[in-house]
């Protein structure tokens, strides 16, 4: 494959760069303008809350706008950021650092934390598609409508 930035390992590093940024300055600095920049005009997200309704970087700016108006505090940390070519892997924790009362989820606990997985492929130096995966029986457990997990020794956890 042929790339304008010289080869694979750039190409790989420019697209993992581009991941951060939707991280760092969209979804936690609300930038949300950048979208037009860093998100295809026919980007489909394929899975998670709302998979396959989330398209394009217009639904990039309303999905950040809900998220951070029901969780100001909202942030996203990446532990893992993996790329290889057009494809970047990032494991993250999103968590929102205390409670407002803004939101029936947020009013429950102080801190929720929700950790998951997302894969993004780039197109010329866009986000064109992504897949996201996250700990929706953890999030239930914070909130309530699960009961806490049962760990081996029969307690609770």
């Amino acid at each position: 494959m042929s790339d304008t930035f010289g080869g694979g390992a750039a190409l790989s590093e420019h697209n993992a760069a581009i991941v951060q940024r939707v991280v760092e300055e969209i979804w936690n600095g609300g930038e949300l303008g950048l979208a037009d920049d860093l998100v295809a005009s026919d980007y489909v997200n394929h899975y998670g809350l709302i998979s396959d309704l989330v398209r394009g970087p217009e639904a990039i700016k309303v999905s950040v706008a809900l998220y951070r108006a029901a969780f100001p505090d909202f942030q996203i940390t990446a532990h893992h950021l993996i790329a290889q070519g057009e494809t970047v892997a990032l494991c993250w924790t999103a968590w929102n650092p205390r409670s407002d009362g803004r939101a029936a989820i947020a009013s429950r606990t102080t801190r929720g934390d929700l950790t998951g997985m997302t894969f993004c492929r780039l197109v010329e130096g866009k986000i064109a598609e992504s897949w996201t995966s996250w700990d929706t029986a953890g999030v239930l457990r914070q909130i309530g409508v699960l009961p806490p997990e049962r760990v081996a020794d029969g307690g609770t956890g």
